[in-house]
């Protein structure tokens, strides 16, 4: 791996999202994809931003995150986190996770975020998404009991549920997972009518949470 240079986040808009969705569509699932027109409404809002990662010594796009800030909750919604894939293996992943940390731990309490089920039928796809899990884990995000459920056009998949908590702050309660849950379904997947019955199947599964520093 070799050393990712100086960059910074800057706020992104609208008009940056039909290259950047272009990637998406190469990096993420399609079932993890909202349609575009969605996409583009929630970036009309002010809860929802999309943030730009440029390396600083030629304004190059490095990468980029899609966030939603909670309401009434010192909690941020990771919803997107992606290094356009010319400058994978560089160490801009764990560069742009860092800053995108630095950034919010002072207002927030930290950042939530799902992450993918290791496959049990594809290998090569597993060993893809364990390696996912490892660079979170790595970068002192935990992993939440909570069974969590994505919603799609058709229901709802499993997804883990990762904080990254800002130094010293070693909880998340029961409560600000379920007002952070609640508000994004509303918010991010206000177009799927299903949305409502999704937190009844698992939300007897989120507990309070309590983590080891370091």
């Amino acid at each position: 791996m070799t050393f990712a240079p100086e960059s910074a986040i800057v706020l992104g808009n609208k008009n940056d999202l039909p290259m950047i969705y272009e990637d998406m569509k190469q990096q993420f699932p399609p079932c993890e994809l909202y349609p575009y027109p969605k996409l583009l409404q929630l970036l009309n809002s002010n809860r929802y931003k999309i943030l730009l990662y440029r390396r600083l010594s030629d304004n190059e796009l490095i990468g980029y995150a899609f966030v939603y800030t909670i309401a009434d909750s010192n909690v941020l919604w990771l919803d997107y986190l992606a290094v356009l894939k010319k400058h994978h293996g560089c160490g801009y992943g764990s560069a742009l996770f860092r800053a995108l940390w630095q950034k919010y731990c002072g207002p927030f309490d930290g950042i939530l975020f799902s992450v993918e089920y290791v496959s049990e039928t594809d290998p090569l796809l597993a060993e893809q998404q364990k390696k996912r899990i490892r660079f979170y884990e790595k970068l002192g995000a935990h992993r939440l009991h909570a069974k969590f459920l994505q919603p799609c056009d058709d229901g709802g998949f499993p997804m883990y549920l990762y904080f990254k908590p800002r130094c010293g702050y070693i909880t998340i309660s029961r409560s600000v997972q379920m007002l952070s849950i609640t508000q994004m379904y509303e918010y991010c997947f206000f177009y799927l009518k299903h949305r409502k019955e999704l937190l009844p199947q698992f939300k007897d599964t989120i507990v309070d949470e309590k983590f080891t520093e370091g």
